[in-house]
C-alpha cells in the first residue's frame, strides 16, 4: 500500500512538473509584443478643401523599440507636413492594444487601447490638424492596480 501511494505521488509529481502552465517564464503567459517599425493602426482621411493637390490627413501608431513598456511613436501627416510624436500606455496596460477612431472634429483622429478580452476603447491621446499646425495632446490618464 505504501509504495502503490508512493508511485502515485510520484506520477502525480511529475505530471505537475511537465506540465507547461507550471513552468516558471513560460512564453504562453508573457505578453507578445510587436517587433520595433510595425505599424499598429492608422486611419486617414482626404483634405476635402483641398481639390487640386489631393492632399490627405492621416495619422500612424507605430511599435517602439520599448514597446514592452507600452511605448509607441505616433507620426501625422497633412498633405506635405509632418509631425511626430510618442505616447505611453498607462501602467499596468502596457501589453493593451492601441487602436485609432475618427473624433468629433474636422481632421481629428483619437488614439486608445483596448485591454485584453474587452472592447471598451479608452479614449487617451489626440491628434489634430488644421493645415496650419498639427496638435498632439493627452486627453485622459488611467491608473490599473495588479490585484
Amino acid at each position: 500500500m505504501r509504495k502503490t501511494a508512493l508511485i502515485s505521488f510520484t506520477l502525480v509529481s511529475l505530471a505537475a512538473c511537465n506540465n507547461p502552465a507550471n513552468k516558471a517564464g513560460n512564453k504562453q503567459d508573457a505578453p507578445k509584443f510587436p517587433k520595433s517599425g510595425t505599424i499598429i493602426a492608422q486611419a486617414g482621411m482626404p483634405v476635402t478643401e483641398d481639390s487640386l493637390n489631393h492632399f490627405m490627413f492621416s495619422v500612424k501608431v507605430i511599435a517602439d523599440s520599448n514597446v514592452s513598456n507600452g511605448i509607441y511613436d505616433v507620426d501625422a501627416e497633412m498633405g506635405p507636413n509632418f509631425a511626430t510624436s510618442q505616447i505611453t500606455l498607462p501602467k499596468g496596460a502596457e501589453d493593451a492594444t492601441p487602436v485609432i477612431r475618427k473624433g468629433a472634429l474636422p481632421y481629428t483622429y483619437i488614439i486608445g487601447f483596448k485591454m485584453a478580452n474587452d472592447t471598451t476603447f479608452n479614449d487617451l491621446y489626440e491628434v489634430s490638424s488644421d493645415r496650419k499646425a498639427t496638435r498632439m495632446r493627452y486627453l485622459k490618464s488611467y491608473t490599473f492596480e495588479s490585484k
